[in-house]
């Protein structure tokens, strides 16, 4: 067994595997834990809550088991924070207590704590929780990813988008960093699916979104099927131009897609239209917008785009 960096290796230990987080300065403690959890997964210990909060950000485990009282913190108070923030609240937190005072129960799971367990610790305790509460987030993650992504296209879904714009806008805001909406549309893609069927039109929508998938590339970009034949892209930290730079990728790739239209359409082949917005903190005043309107304001650049002939880009200014 080797100490490295706030890790405890074991040889059983594969990729694929949750990620359990100790908290807890005792190294007895975390000894006693390795041992009776390295088979459910890559161990990592952190001391403070400091150094915990710093692990979570660079890696998020799968389930953390915290110390009622750290070296810098009160582990209830850490519980709290990372409850609070939206990307560390479904997180499961066990706390390891040897002190349980009237009313800590209440504290714990007030907290948003999902357990807790009792020093001194019983080998077969802690690992029966632990798999309960691993088994109950991996089902949890996989409902939500249910319920999060486009059943057609394979994309996430409004939903998510709009959760995923929620967080990115406010952290646009805080951060006084640019933010991009796209919106785009299929062209008289009702005339296609009269033409060559619904399975057809189903494929379609595939292709595209495929496209627009491979096209952005970054992380933190949202490629989103919006609703029937509309798409949506959220582009974070991302300007005018850069935007538009991309955009124009997207148009020509999916021009380069060749998808026969039917032959009542404007153009021969399936093209899109676009509209799109970005919140630049340096020429509005970010405060006097929220996220919907950003939104709207990128959709009234996309019917621009269709009342105009479709097939081209639209840029709506955010009035100041």
């Amino acid at each position: 067994m080797l100490f490295v960096q706030g890790e405890i290796m074991s040889h059983r230990m594969n990729e694929s595997n949750p990620e359990i987080l100790i908290v807890d300065d005792d190294s007895s403690v975390v000894i006693t834990l390795h041992q009776v959890l390295q088979d459910f997964g890559r161990i990592r210990f952190a001391a403070t809550g400091a150094q915990a909060l710093d692990m979570i950000k660079e890696n998020r485990p799968d389930l953390i088991l915290l110390d009622v009282e750290l070296p810098d913190t009160n582990g209830i108070e850490l519980c709290l924070m990372l409850k609070e923030n939206t990307l560390t609240s479904d997180i499961p937190v066990l706390f390891i207590t040897s002190n349980i005072e009237t009313g800590f129960e209440e504290k714990v799971f007030d907290a948003g704590a999902s357990d807790y367990i009792v020093k001194p610790l019983k080998p077969r305790v802690v690992a029966a929780r632990v798999q309960t509460h691993l088994a109950y987030h991996k089902a949890l993650i996989k409902l939500s990813k249910l319920a999060h992504t486009d059943s057609l296209s394979g994309l996430a879904n409004r939903l998510a988008f709009d959760e995923q714009l929620d967080i990115e806008f406010r952290r646009a805001r805080r951060q006084r960093e640019p933010l991009t909406i796209v919106m785009i549309d299929i062209d008289e893609f009702k005339k296609y699916n009269d033409h060559f069927g619904h399975v057809a039109g189903d494929d379609c929508i595939r292709l595209i979104g495929r496209e627009l998938n491979t096209i952005t590339k970054r992380p933190a970009d949202v490629v989103a099927r919006y609703g029937g034949e509309e798409f949506a892209l959220l582009l974070p930290n991302t300007e005018q131009n850069g935007a538009h730079t991309l955009i124009n990728h997207l148009m020509t790739a999916i021009t380069d897609l060749s998808i026969q239209h039917a032959p009542q359409a404007i153009y021969p082949i399936v093209t899109v239209s676009i509209g799109f917005t970005t919140l630049e903190p340096l020429s509005c005043n970010m405060d006097s917008f929220s996220a919907t309107d950003i939104v709207e304001i990128a959709d009234q650049a996309l019917y621009q785009s269709k009342d105009e002939g479709r097939n081209r880009v639209t840029y709506g200014k955010i009035n100041v």
